[in-house]
Order: C-alpha cells, then structure tokens, then sequence
C-alpha cells in the first residue's frame, strides 16, 4: 500500500462474480476522488474472480476465506480489514459513477454525518436503463420516513467508520436477506443521515441474482430488527407509532408474497386479512386472490 492513509475504503464482497467484476472494479479506479483502497473479500469463489482482481495495482487489498459464509458475516470481516475514514460498499455486478466518492466526502466532511446514501440507476445484465429510483427523503432525521418506504440502495451508502467501531456496529450474520436494513435501520434510528437527490450509483439486475429465494425470511428478518431498536428505545415507538403500524403492516404483506410464490394461496389470504385496513394495496391483492389465477400471473402482477 501507499504510505497516504486511504480516505475511502471500499468494500467488495465476491463470490463467483467473474462476468460483471472487471466492469465494477475499473468504476472505482475512473472515481473523481482518488484517495480510497479497495478492500476485495474472496467469499470461496471457483471461478475466476481471484485472476481478474489479481490484475489491478495494490490499492486492490485482496483476502480470500476458503469456506463460503453469509454476507453479514463476509462484509463485517471486511469491515475489520478498512483504514479508510469511510466505509463504501460496491457489490461486483454494479458500478459507480465517477463523482459518486467525491460528492459524498464533500457531504460527509462538512455536515459530519455518520451516513449517507443516494440515489440508484437500476440496469439490466447489458447494462440499459430499466429505471431510475431517486432518493426522496431530505437530509437530517430519515428513520420514520424509511420505515414507511425504506429507500436506501446498499452501493449508494457511505459509513463513518470511526462510528461503527465506537459502537461496536455489525452486520447480523445470520440474515439471509436484510443484514444491510439492520445496520442501516440502527444507525438511522439514532443519527442524521446525509440524502443525495441524484443518481451515484448503477444496480445491475441480472439472472443470477438471488434475492427473489429469499422471500421465505424477508418479514421474519425486517420485524425483528424493527422489534430490536424498540426495543433498546422505546420512545421510538411513541415518537413513530404510525409509521412502525405501518411498516409492520408491510411486513406482513411480505409474507402473503412469500407465501403465494409457495402456492399457499389460503396462508396468503390469511394473512392479508389482518392488515386489509392499512393499505388499498392490499385490499387488492386480496381480490385478485379471489380469482382462479395461477400464482406465476399474480407474481407476475406484482413484479417478482
């Protein structure tokens, strides 16, 4: 490594990312900001990934572990691996833009936020635009707004790391599909967090991509994290009452997803009921429930 301190480290957890890799590594060497190191985690990958990082100069810092483990576990292991002021994260099938480091150091550094996210260009596996999500909160306290619509992009975020270390903050490692929600949930539960209005980063959606198996834990996992911070706190349940009303109310619309998608069409209707005074959505979803469709349209019609 150089002797500069690194400002910016960069997180990169891989398993078996070869096609997409070389695309996601050379969007942070075109960075504006160029004071950052890469912290590459090799999660067991067989194929290969190790040759395409092992072309790149020692800003590159690359660890491999032998035996695949969850991605909670695998980014905190990285974590523990940063010197940088700040902690990024860039999954190996998306990409920065050029400015994405630059425009939140600058935001970071003059408001002191501990984080600070953005907005999210969503690409297919050729990389067209399948469509934009802008974030829409403004800066300061988000928690309330994010537990009726949570709207954080995980390539778009930036951490203070001497905050995570203080506090001892990590990603639950037995989560399958929210361990980013928990951390991110936790912090914007006590700080301000820093909001970009424009697009930073491009989310590649591909087939290969694993979080629609992961249906079955998404309620099970948001709720108990949600249950957590109440828990330590509970005048967040005073404070937001309507909106965690709300976001459990989601939760539960989760669940009736996961279980259509199991053809458990009954447990679905079930478990709409009890939230059919929240939302219209759901009082649409329990109709269309009604009718003699295959679950592969209604899946469909909502998008998975």
């Amino acid at each position: 490594m150089s002797n500069i301190q690194p400002y910016v480290s960069v997180i990169m957890n891989c398993y078996n990312c070869e096609e997409f890799l070389k695309e996601a590594i050379d969007s942070i060497y075109k960075q504006s900001f160029s004071n950052w190191e890469i912290i590459f985690l090799d999660n067991a990958s067989i194929d290969k990934s190790a040759e395409v990082a092992g072309k790149y100069d020692n800003k590159l810092n690359y660890y491999r572990i032998e035996k695949n483990v969850p991605l909670g576990k695998a980014r905190n292991f990285a974590m523990q691996k940063a010197t940088g002021k700040y902690i990024a994260f860039l999954d190996c099938d998306d990409l920065y833009l050029e400015d994405k480091l630059e425009r939140q150091v600058k935001v970071m550094d003059k408001h002191g936020f501990i984080m600070s996210y953005g907005g999210a260009m969503i690409i297919n596996e050729n990389g067209s635009l399948i469509k934009k999500k802008l974030a829409l909160n403004n800066s300061g306290d988000v928690f309330g707004n994010l537990l009726l619509k949570y709207e954080i992009n995980m390539q778009s975020v930036m951490l203070l790391r001497s905050y995570i270390l203080d506090k001892n903050l990590l990603f639950p490692e037995n989560f399958q599909y929210g361990p980013d929600y928990d951390l991110f949930m936790d912090i914007a539960s006590q700080c301000e967090v820093g909001v970009l209005n424009d697009i930073i980063v491009m989310t590649r959606v591909h087939s290969g991509a694993l979080t629609h198996k992961k249906l079955h834990c998404v309620r099970d996992e948001l709720k108990s994290t949600i249950d957590r911070l109440v828990a330590r706190d509970p005048n967040l349940k005073e404070k937001y009452a309507n909106e965690i009303r709300s976001a459990y109310g989601k939760f539960e619309y989760y669940q009736a997803v996961y279980f259509i998608s199991a053809g458990k069409i009954n447990k679905a209707r079930k478990t709409l009921r009890s939230i059919l005074t929240y939302r219209w959505e759901y009082v649409a979803l329990y109709v269309i429930l009604l009718l003699p469709l295959p679950k592969t349209v209604v899946m469909r019609l909502l998008n998975r």
